[in-house]
């Protein structure tokens, strides 16, 4: 093989090594840190700080000494700090989180801390190889720019690659922690062919052994399912009690809730003052979930009223193979149908005489499914008489009078319920109904629907609060942000 072409491929590689290890970077970091748009913030600016310097440094040790085992020597460095990234990444990022005295600086100034030590560095030795690989193969000066746009294009080419491998085959397939140690093999093996020396490539082949020792992005002694998917590291956990719950990439929210004992959640989760609901409506005959995740509540509805037809939407697989093999989701009477909420909502031409949205992953909602625009779409879909039932993860602020307001401008009535001892709200619309039960109550769900009805209150809104478009989504994770952040102080 011709040194050029092995200098090409190298551009190829480290191309595609520097978007696999940022897409996979926010992975490892959220169970600790969280998905918000801080973390992303960290994550891409650090990044691109750490590529800038790296292109400046490369230039100049190029010049300097344009030499072929300091050029693969950098890259095989890079491959064992990937390599390493995953064992080190949980007990580092542990005693980040218990250094800072709230929640809300551990995702700031945490994530920011975190980004640098363990990313910046493998990112400041990729940045070099583009600069150095020009200078391997430049022969000719004359030649400079099309050498260099050349190397430039491979380069982003492999990047390109590195952008979809890892969101569409080796993060579902492997899992997060394994991605980082297939990185740092092949660049590991880029390398010792390179270098031409055994040490480097035994070194390489025995990393492969690594992929049966990499531990799981996030471990406790209480999870009994863990699975990567392309939408987050879905994992179960189970108390002493026997109760199951659903996360989705941390603990910190709990996405579905199962106890073996009672089809009803306890205090202070929501899922039960959402099983009212059904009988708000006349005569209730279809109930569609928006956001169906462990299927919380469809075990409510199958125990209270059997005689609905249950659709769930839910966007993840991953979710539903949690709660059937953990979560006792293969005894429940569900249409399960794998799509995105807004996407499931234009294509279909069903309606339904009961709606329930609760698309949160973690602590956030998808900006698309909080805009006045989707709830314009829910309401097309609703039957004649029929209710929509939204759930907030915010129990007063900015969010939340902007989210109701999107909601509002679209139903007749509006209502909300704040549930008790936690900062969810359930939010309430309507074209036809006053609120009123309209017939009897299941008597476990009793309790229930007395202290609903007791709380619904109404919203009254001025001029000045926002409405959530689709034109103007990213408001949407600014505030929801920004309300996260105030309840993440008081931790």
């Amino acid at each position: 093989m011709k040194k050029s072409t092995l200098y090409t491929i190298s551009a190829f590689v480290s191309g595609a090594a520097v978007m696999a290890i940022e897409m996979s970077a926010t992975r490892l970091l959220a169970p600790y840190f969280g998905n918000s748009l801080y973390v992303w913030t960290n994550v891409i600016g650090l990044i691109m700080m750490a590529l800038a310097a790296g292109y400046y440094c490369g230039g100049r040790l190029a010049d300097q000494k344009p030499k072929a085992s300091i050029y693969f020597s950098l890259i095989f460095l890079t491959g064992a700090w990937a390599l390493v990234i995953p064992f080190v990444s949980g007990p580092f990022f542990a005693i980040i989180t218990r250094s800072f005295s709230n929640l809300a600086e551990v995702v700031r100034i945490g994530s920011f801390v975190a980004v640098a030590f363990l990313f910046v560095f493998p990112l400041f030795l990729l940045g070099m190889i583009v600069p150095f690989t020009v200078k391997m193969v430049l022969v000719h000066v004359e030649e400079a720019g099309t050498v260099s746009g050349k190397i430039s294009m491979i380069s982003t080419l492999g990047s390109l690659v590195g952008t979809f491998l890892p969101a569409f085959v080796l993060i579902p397939v492997l899992g997060t922690t394994k991605t980082f140690v297939c990185i740092g093999i092949v660049l590991m093996l880029l390398a010792a062919f390179g270098l031409r020396k055994w040490i480097f490539v035994i070194i390489a082949l025995a990393s492969v052994g690594f992929l049966w020792l990499v531990p799981p992005v996030f471990a406790h002694d209480s999870i009994i399912y863990a699975k990567d998917s392309p939408y987050g590291f879905v994992f179960v956990t189970e108390d002493e009690e026997g109760v199951r719950r659903l996360h989705v990439n941390n603990p910190i929210g709990t996405q579905s809730l199962y106890d073996p004992a009672s089809p009803l959640a306890p205090e202070p989760y929501y899922y039960s003052y959402f099983g009212v609901l059904p009988a708000m409506v006349e005569t209730p005959q279809t109930v569609l979930i928006l956001g169906h995740g462990g299927g919380s509540f469809t075990r409510i509805f199958n125990a209270y009223y059997p005689e609905l037809s249950v659709t769930g939407v839910e966007i993840d697989p991953t979710m539903t193979e949690a709660a059937e093999l953990t979560m006792g989701l293969l005894d429940a009477t569900v249409e399960i149908v794998y799509a995105d909420a807004r996407t499931y909502l234009l294509n279909t031409e069903k309606n339904y005489d009961l709606i329930l949205v609760d698309t949160y992953q973690t602590s956030s909602i998808p900006a698309h499914l909080a805009t006045h625009e989707f709830f314009e779409l829910v309401h097309s879909r609703l039957n004649e008489g029929g209710l929509v039932a939204l759930n907030a993860s915010s129990a007063s602020g900015d969010f939340l009078n902007s989210l109701v307001k999107s909601v509002d401008i679209h139903f007749d009535q509006m209502a909300a319920y704040a549930v008790p001892n936690s900062t969810n709200s359930m939010i309430l619309g309507s074209d036809d109904l006053n609120f009123d039960f309209l017939r009897a109550v299941p008597e476990m769900l009793s309790e229930k629907a007395a202290a609903v009805t007791e709380g619904l209150y109404e919203f009254s809104f001025s001029d000045e609060v926002e409405v959530f478009t689709d034109e103007k989504a990213t408001r949407v994770e600014i505030l929801s942000d920004a309300m996260h952040m105030q309840v993440l102080q008081g931790f």
